[in-house]
């Protein structure tokens, strides 16, 4: 080897060494000026391991151990992080952690993604680790799947609506302009009503009605997910007298002869029920359901007549019966798995899937009603009987629909939905571009909006067995009896 080589080697590998050495002193300058963690304590060098371990935080030794780990900095006064170009402090009481209901859960078992370098948290805490979403009709009366769980459950009023995640949080600076640190354990006592004006109040900026809205009551299943739960009088009333219309419809049932008796009620019902329940036992079961679905569902008969008379009761009957059973499915996927993705894909409004079905199905409906109605007003046909009772009903179910889809776009309007997410509203959408050019406060206008959604809906459960539309319980009814009278 050359003497020049050898010199080069020499040269880069003092190079190297001085490198390494003011990188050390640099880092040693800096625990000394603010160490992460005591390097010594109670005089003895620490273990490496009392840092770099996982303690087995399901046992009470391992969430005590997380926990005095984590304190060893967040309990000193000058634990800060600078958020939205405010400082705001870090430090954590441990009474407050104590107090709560979580006093024996480990902290990176909420704060799941902060054990990792950097040691920054870009999410908070994950409740739903542990908790289900909110369904609808319980405390909150609906899901708020678009709200943090800490703006609610958290002791801290001050929310904002986060553009970023699209969600309303905490707010790290208060309507003052002070920070606040949010390190406060102690939970919401959600029994008091009035923890929810937080948000709902008349001009809030996180996108909620100025008023608390009731819950959806059971009726609400023919169109949405609903509880089962009665929720609003308005529901109470309604459900009311559709018993009473079934009552009549069954007391006008058995006022003629059924079977061949046409004297004893307690006979009429004895012979219905035996054929009833002969139908469901017996072999010619299979065949009753063959002709309810290419019958009842699929109106095949009404088909042989006409073609048009049958495309109109499709457009409007088949997006009713498909919402129905999309909302008794999802009913139960939440109360069976309320933690499953499909459970809470099924419970969100702005869910791509979700808001498309709704529009669809509710436009469906809608060129039907008008197809009707052209076929009333201006065709006239010879087989229209009953004008009156038909026209009301096709009136009623109109408006619902279109109430229906400004108060959707009066919703996407008021809570800020993005463009990219509330696009698979093709109806809603448009309604809501509409809606901006009214000047007006929506947070006040969407809770009339629903509320006349919720009567006009509640007003079709109560007519359904007084109108003609009570041919779609009538229909399958006697498909049964007069196949096995046959």
């Amino acid at each position: 080897m050359k003497r020049t080589d050898q010199r080069m080697i020499k040269r880069g590998l003092f190079c190297m060494a001085f490198f390494l050495i003011y990188l050390g002193a640099v880092s040693l300058l800096n625990a000394q000026e603010n160490p992460m963690m005591p390097p010594i304590m109670e005089g003895q060098k620490r273990p490496c391991l009392d840092c770099h371990r996982y303690p087995n935080v399901h046992t009470d030794a391992g969430v005590y151990a997380s926990q005095v780990f984590c304190l060893e900095c967040h309990a000193q006064k000058e634990c800060t992080r600078t958020v939205d170009d405010q400082i705001v402090s870090l430090q954590v009481d441990r009474a407050s952690m104590e107090k709560g209901r979580h006093q024996y859960v480990a902290c990176i078992q909420c704060h799941t993604d902060v054990a990792r370098s950097p040691h920054v948290s870009e999410i908070g805490p994950e409740c739903l680790a542990c908790h289900p979403v909110h369904g609808e009709g319980e405390d909150l009366h609906a899901p708020h799947l678009r709200v943090a769980c800490q703006a609610c459950h958290s002791v801290y009023k001050t929310v904002k609506l986060d553009q970023k995640s699209d969600q309303v949080r905490l707010a790290h600076v208060n309507d003052q302009g002070i920070p606040i640190g949010l390190t406060d354990h102690a939970l919401q006592n959600v029994e008091d009503p009035e923890f929810c004006e937080r948000c709902h109040h008349t001009k809030n900026k996180v996108g909620a009605p100025a008023a608390v809205l009731p819950s959806k009551g059971f009726i609400c299943i023919l169109c949405h997910h609903a509880p089962l739960r009665m929720g609003n009088p308005i529901f109470w009333i309604a459900l009311a007298l559709f018993v009473l219309g079934v009552f009549l419809t069954v007391r006008f049932w058995f006022r003629g002869s059924v079977q061949g008796e046409s004297q004893s009620l307690h006979r009429k019902i004895a012979l219905s029920s035996e054929s009833i329940w002969g139908v469901i036992f017996s072999r010619e079961f299979f065949q009753i359901i063959k002709a309810v679905i290419f019958d009842v569902i699929l109106q095949r008969r009404l088909l042989q007549e006409s073609v048009r008379r049958w495309a109109i009761h499709s457009l409007i009957f088949l997006p009713i019966l498909f919402r129905l059973s999309l909302s008794v499915f999802t009913f139960f996927a939440y109360h069976i798995s309320p933690e499953s993705a499909l459970a809470t894909a099924l419970i969100d409004k702005n869910n791509g899937f979700v808001a498309f079905v709704n529009d669809l199905t509710g436009l469906l409906i809608l060129v039907g009603i008008v197809w009707a109605l052209i076929q009333r007003v201006i065709i006239k046909p010879p087989h229209i009987l009953s004008e009156t009772r038909d026209n009301l009903a096709l009136a009623i179910i109109g408006v619902l629909v279109i109430l229906g889809f400004i108060l959707e776009g009066a919703r996407i309007l008021m809570t800020g939905v993005p463009d990219h997410v509330s696009l698979y509203a093709f109806m809603g959408y448009p309604v809501s571009r509409l809606l901006a050019l009214w000047d007006m406060d929506w947070t006040n206008g969407y809770v009339y909006l629903w509320y006349g959604h919720a009567v006009v809906g509640a007003l079709l459960v109560a007519y359904l067995p007084f109108g003609k539309m009570r041919h779609i319980f009538n229909t399958p009814l006697n498909l049964v009896l007069n196949y096995k009278m046959k």
